[in-house]
């Protein structure tokens, strides 16, 4: 939990839970919501929506296999590509019987499973564990991920080959060449709410810098 010096009260963490059953998305509010803040969403769009609005930490998502398998795991791709909030753990709900989808879960970036039924006891230990293991994250460079989300959302006007080998050597050239920017748990708020009011300049100054680098790929491909 976190402390709002503002308003001088205890802060909850903050779970999202997303769930077409309404009776079990009910059982895990009812007991979950007393320790923590609960958002509750029917689909997984209506949590992608959310996360990609929010400048708010979020500590765990708990998500229902059956709807993360009818959208094809949008949600955990989302989450795990993502240059923020990629390290958010993910509790997935699920049904005995159901292996071949839990594997494809874990594949696609679920952190553990909690079958139905649910039991009160049980499910806040798992929580209490996810929200752990999410405060013990290793320490990451964003900058690699802000770099790459920049190189693919402005491919089309860098004049390199697109290819990936050209990709990836502006990646590397780039990251090399910029000041780091290490994140972890403890400091993730600040640097969410900081890089989602990240000013105009410091946005034109790195594509200026991906673009310097650009011309040096362009000039020296190393693709076949």
């Amino acid at each position: 939990m976190g402390f709002d010096k503002r308003e001088g009260v205890t802060l909850k963490n903050k779970i999202l839970l997303i769930n077409n059953d309404e009776q079990v998305q009910e059982i895990l509010f009812d007991f979950l919501d007393m320790d923590y803040e609960c958002v509750t969403f029917k689909s997984s769009a209506e949590c992608m929506t959310f996360l990609e609005n929010t400048i708010e930490q979020v500590e765990l998502v708990i998500l229902d296999l059956n709807e993360a398998v009818s959208n094809d795991f949008m949600l955990l791709k989302g989450i795990r590509n993502h240059y923020l909030y990629g390290e958010i753990p993910v509790l997935m709900i699920a049904e005995w019987g159901q292996l071949e989808n839990v594997a494809l879960a874990v594949e696609n970036g679920a952190d553990d499973l909690l079958i139905k039924p649910i039991y009160a006891e049980i499910a806040k230990r798992r929580v209490k564990n996810m929200i752990n293991i999410g405060a013990n994250r290793k320490i990451h460079n964003i900058m690699e991920d802000i770099i790459e989300s920049e190189i693919n959302n402005n491919i089309d006007t860098l004049n390199i080959c697109p290819c990936p080998k050209c990709r990836k050597d502006l990646l590397t050239l780039t990251l090399n060449n910029v000041k780091p920017r290490y994140i972890d748990t403890e400091k993730g708020q600040s640097f969410v709410i900081a890089t989602r009011h990240a000013s105009v300049e410091d946005s034109i100054s790195l594509l200026a810098d991906i673009t310097r680098y650009a011309l040096i790929i362009g000039e020296n491909p190393r693709h076949e």
